[in-house]
């Protein structure tokens, strides 16, 4: 019995090259969409889902007010921490179901525009960053 083998022109191994790197390239854009859809939903569920704690803070003379308003894990909330850009924070103990709280006295010597963060800090132990806002010291 003879085996008798085609013989493949360049043409049609060109062909088989072109068909392979086509399959390739739709299996890459297919796998890349469907990662974007899947990272776009991520992001969208994530903007959504209720925040830990929702906080406000505002300048009134020399004190800072940080306002609380809500959040999912605002009954776990223990302290606040105000973060001032070049100076150390100041953590104070928020007392359950308090709308704000007050840093007095926080502000007597800084001025100009400068970044201010609020840090929570709740009862498992867990620190999370809750609000950056530029606040202008006069």
């Amino acid at each position: 019995m003879v085996i008798r083998y085609k013989k493949k022109t360049p043409g049609q191994i060109r062909f088989i090259m072109v068909v392979f790197l086509i399959a390739a390239v739709i299996m890459i854009l297919v796998g890349a969409l469907s990662g974007l859809l899947f990272g776009a939903n991520y992001i969208v569920d994530q903007s959504l889902s209720d925040p830990d704690v929702l906080v406000n803070p505002s300048l009134a003379g020399n004190d800072i007010v940080v306002t609380i308003y809500e959040g999912r894990r605002i009954s776990e909330l223990e302290q606040i921490s105000v973060e001032i850009e070049g100076y150390a924070p100041v953590v104070m103990n928020v007392q359950k179901g308090a709308s704000e709280v007050v840093f007095t006295g926080i502000a007597v010597q800084i001025t100009e525009t400068r970044t201010v963060g609020v840090r929570g800090i709740f009862t498992d132990g867990t620190v999370k960053l809750l609000k950056i806002v530029e606040l202008k010291f006069t």
